[in-house]
């Protein structure tokens, strides 16, 4: 009987071992030379207006739903505009979307690390009309085709699996039937009850996921630092760097026996939230209001003696801490260009260049042990600004929609490229960047 037992468990082994093996040489032998989707035109004002507008729109949707449910129209304009979108902020992902009477088609290329099997994975979906939910017709990857049917309910699984409810389930089944009109999809949809609670607690959940272990008390004492730090101010206005620096020497002082990486990232965290009166919790949840009540900074602080470019810093710190560098400075930008449409403050290069101090502070502060206790250190040697934050004189600022497209065309443009690369340069003179550039030139 023991010996069948330990036949059973080997050959299950070797089956799963085999299945392994199995997909990993179909992605493999899918892997191909060539996208299947070219480059997708460049973000724009308007296309980052519309997606904006778009989301917004389907989230009302859903969440004022009654119990006949709502139909959604999506065109294939609005899939196609946040598919750039998600080419700006995944350099390596390029999308397209075609809505015929037939069906809804999708075409995906991911470029991949150069390897010998192929540059691209090239991937393909097809919905077609239905009156019993949505469903994938067809899936295809590089050269392989096959039924899709299996995705969407295994893709709600491991969702329900990962928020510990059935919300991705129930949502997926709230979709009663998708029509085709022309270059439009209709969704039926009738949302669960609750649905917008039970979004929130996704969210939540989610969030605590990605919080690793104590992350929670470590920001509230930060926070606590701040709220100390503001009560002591004198009644003028302050430098950021005159809470930068008692909040970075106690986080060197916590590091002594611990992580530097986990003690800077729990003080940025508390930083955002502190001057954005609690509005960054959203990114991690609640880690300072569930234990304490927030409190605002008592008077104005700034950077560059200007409060909005103190808020652009902390705020793309919170989203750098929240996601791949890339994405925060995509982010950015796209603010950007946001406050370059009707009634914005118009594009702005000192903004930005305050989004990419605020991301390169992040990215040293949380590289490593080496660079998060170099950052400390160096900070409380060189109290003030000019440590962590660019030159922004001479900077272009408050051009409209027209402007920029007159003078840099877009984001990809080369003039566009020397204009970001400037404030780069600006950033890396630092004094805490300096530095660092000078311990690589020692190595070389």
């Amino acid at each position: 009987m023991l010996n069948a037992l330990r036949w059973i468990i080997l050959c299950a082994i070797v089956l799963l071992l085999l299945a392994v093996c199995t997909v990993a040489g179909l992605f493999l032998y899918a892997l191909e030379d060539e996208p299947l989707v070219g480059s997708s035109d460049p973000a724009d004002y308007a296309t980052v207006a519309d997606g904006k507008a778009f989301l917004k729109r389907i989230k009302w949707q859903v969440e004022s739903a009654g119990e006949q449910g709502t139909t959604l129209e999506v065109s294939e304009a609005e899939l196609d505009r946040l598919a750039q979108i998600g080419s700006h902020t995944f350099k390596w992902l390029d999308a397209d979307f075609d809505i015929a009477g037939s069906a809804i088609s999708t075409k995906v290329s991911l470029q991949l690390p150069a390897n010998p099997f192929g540059e691209y994975l090239n991937l393909g979906a097809q919905v077609r009309p239905s009156n019993e939910g949505i469903g994938i017709d067809r899936l295809s990857m590089g050269s392989l085709s096959y039924s899709g049917y299996w995705l969407l309910p295994m893709a709600a699984q491991l969702a329900d699996l990962m928020l510990r409810d059935r919300q991705a389930s129930l949502l997926l089944q709230g979709v009663s039937a998708i029509q085709i009109e022309g270059d439009l999809a209709l969704l039926s949809v009738l949302p669960p009850p609750d649905a917008k609670a039970h979004l929130k607690q996704a969210v939540r959940t989610l969030q605590a996921y990605r919080l690793p272990a104590g992350e929670a008390e470590r920001v509230r004492h930060y926070y606590d630092v701040l709220a100390t730090e503001g009560a002591g101010s004198n009644g003028r206005s302050q430098s950021l760097s005159e809470y930068l620096t008692p909040l970075m020497a106690e986080a060197k002082a916590r590091s002594v026996n611990g992580s530097a990486v986990v003690e800077n990232r729990a003080a940025i965290w508390a930083l955002s939230i502190y001057f954005s009166n609690g509005g960054f919790e959203m990114l991690i949840g609640k880690l300072v209001s569930s234990e304490r009540e927030l409190v605002r900074s008592p008077y104005p602080v700034t950077l560059a003696g200007r409060q909005d470019l103190m808020a652009h810093f902390f705020s793309s710190a919170a989203i750098a801490l929240a996601s791949q560098q890339g994405i925060s400075i995509a982010a950015g930008e796209f603010k950007e260009l946001l406050d370059s449409g009707d009634g914005g403050s118009g594009f702005s290069f000192v903004d930005l260049a305050a989004d990419r101090a605020g991301i390169q502070f992040v990215s040293f502060a949380t590289a490593g042990d080496a660079e998060a206790r170099q950052l400390q250190e160096q900070l409380l040697a060189n109290p003030g600004e000019s440590s962590f934050f660019p030159d922004i004189a001479g900077l272009v600022e408050g051009l409209s929609d027209a402007q920029f497209r007159q003078q840099y065309d877009a984001m990809e443009s080369e003039r566009y490229r020397l204009q970001v690369e400037l404030i780069d340069q600006r950033i890396a003179r630092a004094l805490i960047y300096q530095q660092q550039a000078n311990d690589k030139g020692g190595d070389e």
